[in-house]
């Protein structure tokens, strides 16, 4: 390279020497070297079942500093998608270039059978730049200038995922399916002799995991259960839980229920059985408890009723020659004061009761006072929407309006209770169409499929709520 003349002064020329690259550097025949910054996905496997788990493993490979990057990967209504662990960092050769490399996890659940193709992972973030203040830096080794670093923007798109999705085997067809790789049931018994009196509870605590499954998919345990003529069924509000083993997603759902019958006999209970599909194996399972017997006894009679008898018999016998007249008196002086005390507790309940009417007036005037966002302050709009897209999933008409209504809640700051609200302020004929179908079995009953309200509504989009008008927007930084 020439000298170069500034304010007569020259700089020494320069010799630069080109070289080939070093055979452990070179590419192999064929190849280009690899960039600063690429994206690498695995998935597992890759034929899964329709709503069975996919493991999914995402890696940024980057040779460069990364400020501020952040990582988006949805599913698109095609799949749920749920990010398990925090991220792992480490380093590797490739191309005879060191790269710092970071791993995410996820756990996808197919929404649909066929080839399901989700957009790649989308990563966004910043990269240093170094430059020189002075461009004569390089002749003159720093002295007319100084290094300095900043940063510029960088969005690196990975392949799309693609997933050849098997459907529900033959024979599968039933009212919920559980693709999982293991599932186990157990139930507790109080009082554990299954012996009770008529008209007292009998309770059995059930208590359903599943390996490879979230437990919005678990069915309901109630509806399992057929309990004989004379005893009646009472289910308490299950509780859901998802939990992680190691890179699997563990779904446990825990129900009570309660078994009353009003008379006396022997009461058997049939086996509770769980179908579930071995996503390991490629077999139909099932787990069961085995079928109870409950014992019913007589309720024990009144001890008032008892008590009397024994209370009469411990009264002295009348003397000789003395009437009965003071003992009728007596009688009618104990139903006076009996009567007196009857009166005096029904005037304390009439109170009790108008007090509780006005604290249940002022409680309702509490609440309207208080703004929709302040009510809805606790949904979250992220786990609605996965709960309602899993109720889809298993074809439960009831918890899909749930929770499509507290999802929309949520999203619009505005309790909604009403479908038809939904579709008027979203405004599409297919979703309406679809919206009345989950109306009609709700409340019309007959069977159900979620699967095309899952996949026409995929989003909701915010709006102000009804008689709301939407925000002021914000002036501007820089007039």
């Amino acid at each position: 390279m020439p000298p170069l003349a500034w304010d007569g002064q020259r700089s020494p020329a320069l010799t630069l020497t080109v070289s080939g690259s070093s055979s452990a550097a070179a590419p192999t025949a064929g190849t280009a070297a690899p960039p600063a910054i690429f994206i690498v996905s695995h998935v597992t496997p890759a034929h899964p079942y329709v709503q069975s788990q996919v493991r999914l493993t995402i890696q940024i490979f980057t040779d460069e500093q990364l400020y501020r990057g952040t990582l988006d990967f949805s599913g698109h209504g095609a799949a749920l998608v749920k990010q398990i662990g925090t991220n792992q960092y480490a380093s590797t050769m490739r191309g005879g270039r060191s790269y710092q490399v970071i791993t995410r996890r996820y756990v996808l659940f197919p929404l649909r059978s066929g080839t399901v193709r989700l957009a790649g992972p989308v990563l966004d973030g910043q990269v240093a730049v170094t430059r020189s203040t002075s461009p004569w830096n390089g002749g003159f080794g720093g002295f007319f200038g100084q290094l300095v670093q900043s940063t510029r923007p960088i969005e690196v798109r990975g392949n799309p995922i693609v997933l050849s999705v098997r459907p529900r085997p033959a024979g599968q067809s039933g009212g919920y399916w559980l693709p999982a790789r293991q599932v186990t049931l157990s139930a507790q018994w109080s009082p554990a002799t299954l012996r009770a009196h008529a008209g007292n509870p009998l309770t059995v605590s059930l208590h359903l995991r599943a390996t490879g499954l979230t437990a919005g998919q678990l069915p309901n345990l109630a509806h399992l259960i057929t309990p004989p003529a004379g005893l009646s069924a009472y289910p308490d509000q299950p509780k859901l839980r998802n939990t992680m083993q190691g890179n699997d997603m563990v779904g446990q759902r825990d129900q009570t229920l309660a078994f009353i019958a009003n008379r006396a006999g022997h009461y058997s209970l049939p086996a509770i059985t769980v179908h579930w599909w071995d996503t390991r194996t490629n077999q139909a399972r099932t787990v069961s408890i085995p079928g109870r017997t409950l014992t019913i006894l007589a309720a024990p009679s009144g001890t008032a009723a008892a008590a009397a008898p024994a209370a009469r018999s411990e009264l002295p016998h009348p003397a000789p020659n003395v009437t009965h007249a003071g003992s009728r008196h007596a009688s009618a002086g104990a139903a006076v004061r009996r009567w007196q005390w009857v009166s005096a507790g029904l005037a304390a309940l009439w109170l009790a009761t108008i007090g509780a009417w006005l604290g249940t007036g002022w409680v309702r005037r509490r609440r309207a006072a208080v703004s929709p966002v302040e009510r809805l302050v606790r949904l979250d709009p992220a786990r609605e929407r996965e709960a309602f897209r899993a109720a889809c999933a298993r074809d439960d008409p009831l918890a899909a309006r749930r929770h499509l209504l507290l999802w929309a809640s949520a999203a619009w700051n505005a309790r909604q209770t009403k479908l038809g609200t939904i579709a008027r302020a979203i405004n599409r004929p297919e979703l309406t169409e679809r919206l009345r179908e989950l109306e009609r079995a709700c409340f019309g009953g007959g069977s159900w499929t979620g699967e095309p309200l899952a996949q026409e509504l995929t989003e909701l989009a915010p709006r102000s709520p009804p008689g709301h008008p939407p925000d002021e927007p914000l002036p501007p930084l820089y007039s």
